[in-house]
């Protein structure tokens, strides 16, 4: 499987090192140019972001930095469906990985259900609705709730064709709208225990801060739209899994609570 890391020029040192990681397990990274945002032009960030979509559906303005994450992993995607691969894994550079990370996307690219994407980062324990064997010690695990990081996962092209028709242009940060998979419906699992992490140079932001000070009112807003995103992503879970039995979809007997060993 191909594996792509995102990295900005001006952070030669970060690739340097995760480099180092990825050929440490026997994996050959190649590296995409991260996009920054404080050099974006104001007609490309037109054609990429919304800021009527940003109003409707977040709780405040997008950051130059947000705005640059995002646009980098939308060409990492182009650049998926452009070379005509089924599949790549894509990490950011503040990672790190486990030695088994290369069995694990074995196993991934041998998956008989449909998946679009795979996450390989996320929270220390996840809420699951179903598990499946996935290697000697991991499970491809379905969400109660997606998690957010975008740091590491794999994208199949199916899932890009998604994202890329439904997320231009965008108004969320890329980790809130891979939460809302319904919206395009994406098909997202996971692998647990993840086989990365977030390296201690991730406190140490290289997008300008993804995340900055709120303005007034912001508070109020972020707590009603994960109320709205809470009863949405329960009636889109009910649905999925009805559509399952009837066979629209990936059917819950594929991945039931089995054991892993």
């Amino acid at each position: 499987m191909k594996t792509l890391v995102i990295n900005l020029a001006s952070e030669p040192s970060r690739w340097a090192a995760v480099r180092r990681q990825f050929e440490s397990v026997g994996l050959e990274p190649l590296r995409v140019e991260a996009v920054c945002g404080r050099t974006l032009a104001p007609d490309r960030i037109a054609r990429i972001y919304s800021d009527a979509l940003n109003r409707a559906s977040y709780h405040k303005p997008l950051r130059p930095g947000e705005i640059g994450c995002y646009a980098s992993h939308i060409t990492v995607w182009q650049q998926l469906l452009a070379q005509h691969e089924p599949w790549v894994a894509v990490f950011e550079d503040d990672v790190e990985i486990d030695a088994d990370l290369p069995q694990t996307l074995a196993a991934i690219e041998r998956l008989s259900v449909d998946w679009d994407v795979v996450k390989l980062i996320g929270r220390r324990r996840e809420k699951t609705a179903a598990r499946m064997h996935l290697t000697g010690k991991t499970a491809l695990i379905r969400y109660r709730r997606v998690p957010g990081l975008t740091s590491a996962y794999v994208i199949h092209r199916r899932g890009a064709e998604k994202l890329l028709a439904h997320r231009l242009p965008f108004g969320r940060p890329i980790d809130i709208d891979l939460r809302h998979w319904w919206e395009c419906d994406l098909r997202v699992f996971g692998v647990s225990p993840y086989p990365t992490r977030l390296a201690p140079s991730s406190l140490l932001s290289t997008i300008d801060g993804r995340r900055g000070p709120a303005p007034a009112g912001a508070r109020l807003r972020k707590f009603m739209l994960q109320a709205r995103y809470s009863v949405l992503n329960w009636h889109a879970s009910a649905v999925e899994r009805w559509r399952g039995g009837r066979g629209d979809a990936v059917r819950p007997a594929t991945l039931q609570n089995r054991p892993v060993r």
